[in-house]
C-alpha cells in the first residue's frame, strides 16, 4: 500500500456521492469488522479519519449510493 491509496472519509464520502454521516455510522457498525490500526485511524478529535484500502472496501460493501 502506498500513500496514495489512503483516503480520508470524506474524500470517500464525495467521490461516491454517500453521506459522511453514513460512512461514519458504518464504521462504527460492529458487522463491518472494522480493526483500528488496520482499516482505518483516528487522527485525533476533531480531525479526518484515515482509511486503507481494505477500510475503504469493508465500508463501501454492500452499500448503494443515494
Amino acid at each position: 500500500m502506498e500513500l496514495k491509496d489512503v483516503k480520508t472519509l470524506k474524500q470517500v464520502a464525495k467521490e461516491t456521492n454517500i453521506s459522511h454521516n453514513t460512512l461514519y455510522d458504518r464504521l462504527v457498525i460492529k458487522s463491518r469488522k472494522m480493526v483500528e490500526g488496520v482499516d482505518y485511524i483516528r487522527l485525533g478529535k476533531r480531525q479526518p479519519i484515515l482509511l486503507s484500502t481494505e477500510g475503504i472496501e469493508k465500508l463501501l460493501k454492500n452499500l448503494k449510493p443515494l
